[in-house]
C-alpha cells in the first residue's frame, strides 16, 4: 500500500461526491475474469464440521487461517447456537489447512454470551485483532500479541452491525465496512472509523446505505487499491446482479459513496475446480480476498455448502487483480 495516500483518503471522508461525480465514473473491469479454477484439495475442511467466515493472516512463513466452525450434525442453522472461531495453518496459501485449534468460544454473562461468528482476523502493527460478532447487533473484538493468543477480548459492543470488514490504516486507524437492518427490513451498508482498534468507532454517513441505489448485502470482504476502498459481497437481495446472492464488487473514493463495478456475478453458486469437474453449491457466501503486498488480490476463499454434507472453505487462485476504474 501506499502508505502517503491514505492521510488525503480519509480527509476526504467527511466531502459528499456530486450525483455527477458518482454518475462520470468508469466503473472498469471487476475480478471476474482474473479468478482462476479452485485448487481441489485445498481450502480447509473438517470432518462432521461446518466450516463458514474464512479469513487469513501470513506470519513467518505460515498462513493462518480464522474461521467459524459449529458441529455438522446441526446443519448450517447450527451457527445460530455453536459457533466458535478455531484457527487452521497452512504454508501454501490455497491450502489444504489443518486444524490447530479452538480460538474463542461463547461466554455467558457477556456480550458474546450467544455466539462467536463472522470472524475476521487483522494485523494492527504489532497486535493481532480478531473482530467477530455475537448477536446481529453486536460487532467486538479481542487481541493478542501472537497469532497464537492468549487473546484478551472487548468488555463491550464495539459497533451496533454485523458481518464486519476491518481495514487497517498504516496509521492503525480503522475503517470497518458492513451490514445493519433498517427499519424497513433491507440489509444495508454502514461503515465506522476508529482512531485505533480499541475505539471509539464513529458511524458515517449518518448510518444511510453505502450502496448505491437501494442495494442490499452481507457477507463484506474489504481491500484497499487503485487509491480507493474495495468491497466484495454477496447480493442478499439480487438488486445488483439478478442473482441471489452472486458475487458483486463495488468501490469508493471516499469510504462513504460505493459504485458497483458490473453487474456481472463475480462469483456465482457454481465453481469450476483446476482439475476441471464443477459444482454446484446450496450456498457460496463468506468471500474473503487475500493481497500481497502491493495490494493485489491472489486469492479468493468462499464458504460453499454442498448438496449433501457440511459446509467447508474452498480457495481459488487470483491472477494479481487491481482495479482499473478511474
Amino acid at each position: 500500500m501506499n502508505r502517503q495516500i491514505w492521510p488525503a483518503v480519509f480527509l476526504s471522508i467527511g466531502i459528499l461526491l456530486s450525483s455527477a461525480q458518482i454518475s462520470a465514473a468508469d466503473t472498469g473491469k471487476s475480478m471476474k475474469d482474473s479468478i482462476e479454477p479452485a485448487v481441489k484439495n485445498g481450502g480447509f475442511k473438517m470432518d462432521d464440521f461446518c466450516i463458514w467466515c474464512s479469513s487469513i493472516v501470513k506470519v513467518g512463513d505460515t498462513y493462518n487461517m480464522f474461521a467459524s466452525r459449529w458441529p455438522g450434525k446441526y446443519g448450517l442453522a447450527g451457527w445460530t447456537t455453536y459457533s466458535e472461531c478455531v484457527r487452521a495453518t497452512s504454508k501454501n496459501l490455497l491450502g489444504p489447512y489443518t486444524f490447530q485449534e479452538v480460538v474463542l468460544q461463547k461466554r455467558p454473562g457477556h456480550w458474546d454470551s450467544a455466539r462467536v461468528h463472522n470472524v475476521k482476523i487483522v494485523k494492527a502493527g504489532d497486535k493481532f485483532v480478531l473482530y467477530y460478532i455475537s448477536t446481529a447487533n453486536s460487532t467486538g473484538y479481542a487481541e493478542a500479541d501472537a497469532v497464537t493468543g492468549p487473546w484478551t477480548r472487548s468488555d463491550k459492543v464495539a459497533m451496533p452491525f454485523s458481518n464486519p470488514a476491518p481495514l487497517v490504516m498504516p496509521d492503525l486507524s480503522i475503517y470497518c465496512f458492513g451490514r445493519k437492518k433498517n427499519s424497513d427490513g433491507d440489509d444495508i451498508a454502514q461503515a465506522y472509523r476508529a482512531p485505533t482498534y480499541k475505539g471509539p468507532y464513529t458511524i458515517l454517513n449518518d448510518g444511510k446505505n453505502l450502496l448505491p441505489g437501494d442495494d442490499e448485502l452481507e457477507d463484506p470482504t474489504i481491500w484497499w487499491a487503485n487509491n480507493q476502498f474495495n468491497v466484495l459481497v454477496t447480493d442478499i437481495g439480487a438488486r445488483a446482479t439478478g442473482v441471489s446472492k452472486a458475487g458483486t464488487q463495488y468501490f469508493s473514493k471516499d469510504g462513504l459513496h460505493y459504485q458497483i463495478v458490473s453487474t456481472e456475478p463475480v462469483f456465482t453458486h457454481t465453481i469450476t475446480f483446476d482439475d476441471k469437474s464443477s459444482e454446484t453449491y446450496r450456498r457460496v457466501e463468506r468471500p474473503f480476498v487475500y493481497c500481497d503486498d502491493k495490494g493485489a488480490v491472489i486469492a479468493l476463499f468462499l464458504a460453499c455448502l454442498p448438496k449433501s454434507g457440511p459446509s467447508y472453505v474452498v480457495a481459488l487462485p487470483v491472477d494479481h487483480y487491481v482495479p482499473n476504474n478511474n
